[in-house]
């Protein structure tokens, strides 16, 4: 079974992908193959609302797009991970969000999980993580039932400050166990 997973940070390197990896990581262990995608390489436009999607079933936008959707129909699992940018996902990943209107119906009953990393503990994680939650509901996808997902503690200043946080890296080896569970029924 194969896990991807989505790193909305615009930052390489940082917090987010750390987590993120903490949990593909542990997704690994378990046996499943697992692909991380940054979005902070990719190129993902803003939707502009032209309703080609809805009329042509198309996208006249050329980036990445459509390649990171292909990718999603083909995981069993999507993990998003998103740093916290003024109680939300960053707008990269928002850019995502949007234009995934493109696969409605073709994610239903993947399993799903949320990664929201913040400056402090309850620095907006929730929020952030429900946010991707509410995305993956649009698309009728099983979320696992986390009480959040994975909220880890970071520094904007600090890219490793990430793995010093016992507590939040946890919470994302966790989501993978749940992620795990759902997907074999162990």
């Amino acid at each position: 079974m194969k896990i991807l997973g989505i790193c909305g940070s615009p930052r390489k390197g940082g917090n987010t992908e750390f987590s993120l990896h903490t949990c593909l990581n542990a997704l690994k262990e378990k046996g499943f193959e697992t692909e991380a995608i940054l979005l902070a390489e990719k190129d993902v436009k803003y939707c502009n609302h032209c309703g080609d999607c809805l009329d042509k079933k198309s996208c006249p936008i050329k980036d990445d797009a459509m390649g990171i959707f292909e990718k999603m129909i083909g995981a069993d699992g999507i993990v998003v991970a998103s740093p916290v940018y003024y109680a939300g996902v960053t707008a990269q990943l928002k850019a995502l969000f949007d234009r995934s209107i493109m696969i409605r119906g073709k994610l239903k009953g993947k399993v799903g999980g949320a990664i929201a990393v913040g400056q402090s503990r309850n620095g907006g994680q929730e929020f952030t993580c429900e946010q991707i939650v509410l995305w993956m509901m649009a698309h009728e996808m099983r979320v696992v039932p986390l009480r959040f997902g994975g909220t880890v503690v970071s520094s904007l200043k600090e890219l490793d400050a990430a793995k010093k946080d016992e507590i939040g890296l946890k919470t994302c080896v966790r989501l993978a166990e749940k992620i795990a569970e759902y997907l074999t029924g162990k």
